[in-house]
């Protein structure tokens, strides 16, 4: 892993909208409509943040119909959530 990618991954988590999104995204693939409500937040803010992510490459996503679907992409989070746990 990069440097750069390092920095990333550390950006994407030091945000508690992004943490909260990433957390809630490890328990699998979520349809975009959900994420706000479970987020508390609204969905132009959480937008913004998907967006964000997808660009680091931390999350991907695939339209099905209608529905826009987020998964984790980036194996290293899962990790790093794991070492987070064990404290």
């Amino acid at each position: 892993m990069t440097k750069q990618k390092n920095i990333q991954l550390f950006k994407a988590l030091s945000t508690e909208t992004r943490y909260k999104i990433i957390e809630i995204l490890l328990d699998g693939e979520l349809c975009a409509c959900k994420i706000p409500a479970l987020i508390k937040k609204n969905q132009s803010n959480t937008s913004m943040h998907l967006a964000k992510l997808t660009y680091w490459n931390i999350i991907k996503s695939r339209r099905d119909g209608k529905k826009i679907l987020y998964s984790i992409k980036e194996k290293k989070i899962k990790e790093i959530f794991n070492i987070l746990k064990k404290k």
